[in-house]
């Protein structure tokens, strides 16, 4: 999995590190038993402290995301298909409310963000 990291992001460099993964488990990209990158292979990779990018897998670990194994590598848990999709929706939903920040930062009526998320369902699924 490649992170990006974005210094400037309002959030902290392990959370953005934990969304990421999470964001990830949820679409499917990552999926029950995948092998996760080394702390230390994240850390040369992105640029970032180690302690940082181990906080963000312990984060993960206590919260089910991933779990562990000494001396193999932290893995993708399973059995949480139903998390993964409540997660994702809650993603989703920070992402549309975000949207629609900027929406009405930008003047647009509820009826103009309806128009236009419609046309861009028709190009997804023509």
């Amino acid at each position: 999995m490649i992170f990006r990291i974005d210094p400037a992001q309002a959030r902290p460099v392990y959370q953005q590190f934990i969304d990421q993964v999470k964001y990830a488990v949820a679409s499917g990209r990552l999926r029950e038993g995948d092998r996760l990158s080394t702390i230390r292979e994240v850390a040369a990779e992105t640029r970032v402290n180690r302690n940082t990018v181990a906080r963000a897998y312990a984060e993960l670990e206590r919260e089910g995301v991933i779990y562990t194994r000494a001396g193999q590598g932290s893995f993708v848990a399973g059995g949480n298909s139903g998390v993964h999709r409540a997660r994702a929706r809650q993603l989703l939903a920070e992402q549309i409310d975000q949207l629609l920040a900027q929406a009405h930062q930008f003047r647009f009526s509820p009826e103009d963000i309806v128009q236009l998320v419609e046309e861009r369902l028709k190009k997804l699924n023509p």
